[in-house]
């Protein structure tokens, strides 16, 4: 590993540190946002906050018309809301799909307290839901309801109601090559991200480098959504959704960064994931064992496809996931990343940054190659049938 790389390696660990400390829940996330913009506004970089809360980070590059680059991942992790208290028995709302132990009797979760504390609480149950709605999430192992019943542990205020509560998971850990904590999904993006842009802030680019971190991802890609309508970026900008998502067949963990044909929903663009090729060509020229996986990861929506769906050409990367939204083999788990895959996704963010306003040099000398020798085996084959 170079320097260079030492460097993003040594700015993306210490990012996602600090951001595992934040209260991360859907409709909760001014910790991450604040944290960014503050950070990228010490890099150099422009920051805009848009009227939904989703930060906007822009490194300027030397040509105003040439096409962009934006990365986007969100601030967001499933987690709870607080929405009424008698004494110390408090009802919770879900935000995001949780794994059914989320509301089993004895899972211990935080509340977060209006002046920040953090409140233990221990779950008492859940109050079942009706219809085959609830039986189908049971069986995919979500929570079958969106109503949890807690205990609060001691006595204390919480502030007007509602408030978040999170699961009561480690920060941030390293351990074993495995980085776990409570909401890797998605703040590895976000942290990926803006180790790339502070790394990128200072060299020459043609184009525009944009972060974008949304808002309410896990509800319904809602910042995300909001983002792509109003025309956050320009339309001739190329979307990288930069996501943390669940283990597949070919997208293993500690196999390298993924790069990302589509999701449920939607298959991405060509001529945007191009960028990641020749990104990822151009780092494995000098370095031979950098690890990259290829895959289209179907087992949810990311936000390239609330971006598809307002005109933008848009490609993918993820990093692969254990125990995706805590759901872990005994309960309620840390998620955990491969902190290689992890370092490898900031690396290949930073080198696709440089891209930016450019062509990628080897898909179009690969698409401009003449076959005349094999058009005239095709021919030959032909004359002989």
């Amino acid at each position: 590993m170079n320097t260079g790389q030492q460097n993003i390696e040594s700015s993306a660990i210490e990012i996602l540190s600090d951001l595992g400390r934040f209260t991360a829940t859907s409709f909760w996330e001014d910790g991450p946002a604040d944290y960014l913009a503050e950070r990228a506004e010490s890099a150099g970089l422009e920051v805009t906050i848009d009227p939904w809360g989703n930060v906007l980070a822009t490194k300027t590059g030397s040509d105003p018309d040439a096409p962009g680059i934006a990365f986007v991942a969100h601030m967001d992790h499933p987690g709870y809301e607080v929405v009424a208290r008698t004494g110390e028995n408090i009802t919770l709302k879900t935000l995001g799909r949780m794994g059914i132990a989320a509301g089993r009797a004895g899972t211990t979760i935080k509340v977060i307290t209006e002046s920040g504390e953090q409140i233990p609480a221990t779950v008492s149950g859940a109050e079942p839901a009706a219809g085959e709605l609830t039986k189908s999430r049971e069986a995919g192992s979500w929570l079958g309801t969106d109503t949890v019943y807690a205990k609060i542990d001691r006595e204390a205020a919480l502030g007007e109601l509602p408030r978040p509560a999170v699961p009561d998971l480690p920060d941030f850990v390293i351990e074993g090559g495995l980085i776990r904590m409570r909401a890797a999904d998605d703040l590895a993006g976000c942290a990926a991200i803006l180790a790339a842009l502070e790394h990128v802030a200072n060299e020459p680019t043609q184009g525009n480098v944009y972060g974008i971190f949304t808002r309410a991802e896990e509800a319904g890609l809602i910042g995300a959504r909001l983002a792509a309508e109003h025309g956050l970026v320009p339309k001739n900008t190329v979307i990288v959704s930069v996501e943390t998502s669940s283990v597949l067949p070919g997208a293993e963990i500690g196999n390298g960064i993924v790069i990302r044909t589509g999701d449920r929903s939607t298959t991405f663009d060509h001529e945007a994931e191009a960028y990641l090729v020749e990104a990822a060509q151009r780092i494995k020229a000098k370095t031979p064992d950098f690890k990259v996986q290829r895959q289209l990861m179907n087992a949810g929506s990311c936000e390239a496809t609330a971006f598809k769906g307002f005109g933008y050409r848009v490609t993918g990367t993820a990093f692969p996931l254990g125990a995706w939204h805590n759901r872990g083999e005994s309960g309620v788990e840390p998620e955990f990343i491969s902190k290689d895959d992890f370092i490898g996704g900031a690396i290949l963010l930073t080198e696709t940054a440089k891209l930016s306003g450019t062509s990628p040099e080897s898909v179009q000398a690969w698409l401009s190659e003449s076959p005349d020798e094999e058009s005239e085996r095709l021919r030959s084959g032909r004359a002989k049938r």
